[in-house]
């Protein structure tokens, strides 16, 4: 037994031993063999359009998971978009049919840091070849080269998205476009499932350590319970391409900043980040060592009535000085805010830079206290950062 399977083994070899050793003329002449082969066989039997579209809007919607596969959604400008999936593509292009698609890496550039992938389309029937060709990055954020295994990840995620990209610019839209339109209708439900998936999205967010508030942040809305219909089918999409390991959490929400009071004496010592920032800290300096070299002055040189130098008017001054600071002890203090409170001063500050205001420009409901607007400030700084 051991012997025969040996001799096959041998004879496999020896197959592929003549099978490389082949011409390039022969290896091309058995390609354009089949090619021709495959083109005999879609003019016997062409395709039906509209059948095509119904087998695709009926595989496409033939259960929830499958209506979430057929989409994806990738950050633009902090916003989901959502679009069709290679899940989609490939549905389009086996109902299609009478086609050739395929994808491969063509170069992986280790100098400029990317991988490219090249995906081709060719329709049998009327002998029109569509190519798409895609790029990748192989970084990671602190910009270091992936190593050989994400670099190998990389390289089939870029050949899948360029073949999506030449089966959808093949296929006309009139065929598949509608069943697009009807996976997202059923990843996103009706106003009656609304509370129940919005319930199941945090649910399954949770258990990836991203919090409601994050969500609200990404969504660029108020609060998590604003959630709308329209909200469902990205974040949906979102969770999936997280549980397959497709993309990391990282790339769609940021962590959540706990700012509390000791941050905001930090802030005090930070660098000045405009113009106006330096004046006035040069201001502020000066005016300090000026008070510091200025010596006391007294009236005279031996302690007055009631033992307070200068006599009657350094009493009558210390006297009025007594005064304000007891009118300052009785002055009530503004309340120090809540946590939450310091948290959406520092988000108010991200988008004021967002929106261009100045970062000396917090609103007066931030300045009315020192953490408030200091937390402020601290938002608009990190949105300058990110920017």
């Amino acid at each position: 037994m051991n012997d025969q399977v040996k001799d096959r083994d041998a004879s496999l070899e020896t197959l592929e031993d003549q099978l490389s050793q082949l011409p390039i003329s022969m290896v091309s002449e058995l390609t354009r063999a089949e090619i021709m082969q495959q083109e005999a066989r879609a003019d016997m039997k062409p395709r039906s359009p509209a059948k095509a579209a119904r087998n695709i809007m009926s595989l496409a919607t033939m259960s929830e998971r499958a209506a979430q596969e057929c989409c994806y959604a990738l950050p633009r400008g902090n916003k989901p978009v959502l679009g069709p999936s290679i899940r989609l593509a490939e549905i389009v292009a086996g109902q299609w049919g009478n086609a050739r698609v395929g994808a491969r890496v063509v170069h992986v550039d280790r100098i400029e840091k990317f991988v490219e992938a090249e995906g081709i389309f060719h329709d049998l029937e009327t002998n029109v070849a569509t190519t798409a060709r895609v790029r990748r990055r192989i970084v990671d954020k602190n910009g270091r080269l992936f190593n050989d295994d994400l670099i190998i990840v990389t390289g089939n995620a870029a050949a899948s998205i360029a073949k999506r990209n030449a089966t959808f610019a093949a296929v006309p839209k009139a065929v598949w476009g509608d069943a697009y339109d009807a996976a997202v209708k059923v990843t996103r439900g009706d106003a009656k499932t609304l509370v129940e998936r919005r319930d199941d999205l945090f649910k399954a967010f949770a258990s990836f350590g991203v919090k409601p508030e994050q969500i609200a942040a990404y969504l660029q809305i108020g609060d998590a319970l604003d959630l709308t219909l329209d909200h469902i089918a990205p974040l949906t999409v979102i969770f999936r391409a997280l549980k397959s390991g497709e993309e990391q959490v990282e790339t769609y929400f940021e962590p959540v900043k706990v700012i509390g009071k000791d941050d905001g004496k930090k802030a005090d010592t930070k660098k000045p980040q405009t113009l106006e920032d330096v004046a006035k800290q040069q201001s502020d300096t000066k005016a300090a060592d000026k008070a510091d070299e200025t010596p006391a002055q007294n009236t005279g040189d031996d302690p007055g009535e009631g033992g307070v130098p200068g006599g009657q008017d350094g009493a009558a001054e210390a006297a009025e000085g007594n005064s304000d600071r007891e009118d300052e002890q009785q002055r009530p203090q503004a309340a120090a805010p809540s946590d939450d409170e310091i948290e959406a001063a520092y988000q108010a500050g991200r988008k004021a830079y967002g929106r261009g205001q100045r970062r000396d420009a917090a609103p007066a409901k931030y300045k009315s206290h020192e953490d408030t607007e200091a937390a402020w400030q601290r938002g608009w700084d990190a949105g300058a950062e990110e920017d």
